[in-house]
């Protein structure tokens, strides 16, 4: 074979190199790529739910109060407001550890809450919750006209909170206990339930 033949046999093998690289370079690139996959399903229920928790279960006003206003014995923080209105006397507010009750409830749903107390079973006949003898607020009064302006307990349950949003929420609650020129010695008991709702 001469040298002419040997050059045109050489590019001949070169050409089909060539072109194998690019057939194979082609093969290469169209490959689809390989995937594989899993699925996981999850399910759960949140059930609706509502709690409420009270910072005291007990509320002592004491028992050395009287309508002139005598400071109470009691060991949570107690103060009294006088005046000297017509039978006015005093008012003993209840701050529990002096920055009043908290009521904490907790909802998962809008919510409802409802408030009342029981009528006295003490021995004073005119301290009545029917006279409104017991008020609440959520902040503490500093006189007697602004405690005797107070919401009034009532024996049957009254809204305190409606349509409340849900989520954990804070209630702050003061007591104040009317102690009058014209009402009846003796004790005052009476039990106070807070109810809430979905």
């Amino acid at each position: 074979m001469n040298t002419m033949s040997r050059i045109t046999a050489h590019r001949g093998v070169v050409s089909l190199l060539a072109v194998l690289l690019a057939v194979t370079s082609v093969l290469a690139t169209a490959a689809p790529a390989q995937a594989a996959q899993g699925t996981v399903t999850v399910t759960a229920t949140v059930n609706a739910a509502i709690t409420i928790s009270l910072s005291k279960s007990s509320a002592p006003f004491g028992t050395t109060l009287e309508p002139g206003g005598t400071d109470s014995n009691s060991g949570d923080t107690v103060v009294d407001f006088q005046s000297s209105s017509s039978n006015q006397g005093s008012y003993y507010v209840w701050k529990a550890d002096g920055s009043g009750m908290t009521v904490t409830v907790q909802s998962n749903k809008t919510w409802n809450g409802t408030i009342a107390a029981s009528e006295n079973s003490g021995t004073s006949s005119s301290m009545t919750i029917a006279s409104g003898v017991l008020r609440y607020a959520s902040t503490a009064p500093t006189s007697y006209a602004e405690a005797a302006a107070e919401t009034a307990f009532t024996t049957s349950a009254a809204a305190w909170q409606t349509n409340h949003a849900k989520g954990r929420s804070a209630h702050t609650f003061f007591y104040s206990l009317r102690v009058d020129w014209d009402d009846d010695p003796g004790t005052f008991a009476s039990t106070v339930t807070y109810q809430v709702s979905q």
